[in-house]
């Protein structure tokens, strides 16, 4: 037996998904440390995780906000 997911999400589908999944970690990540919205939106549009979440070849939209945090901060680590 083999597993049906479904129809393939469309591009501005997984631009949402991208889009929900920054957004929630964006959110989390200024509330914790206390760093205007804004502020954390543009230093994230400005990193390698971000052209990456917008690349939908790499899944990385598919996953949680978390999971992208997590990216972004080795990202920020490792520079």
């Amino acid at each position: 037996m083999k597993a049906n997911f479904g129809d393939p999400l469309t591009e501005p589908q997984m631009e949402a998904c991208a889009v929900m999944a920054m957004r929630m970690m964006l959110e989390d990540f200024s509330a914790e440390k206390e760093c205007p919205f804004p502020e954390a939106l543009v230093r994230f549009a400005e990193s390698r995780t971000y052209r990456t979440l917008f690349d939908y070849d790499t899944r990385l939209w598919a996953e949680g906000p978390d999971y992208l945090r997590g990216v972004w901060m080795r990202e920020e680590a490792d520079a």
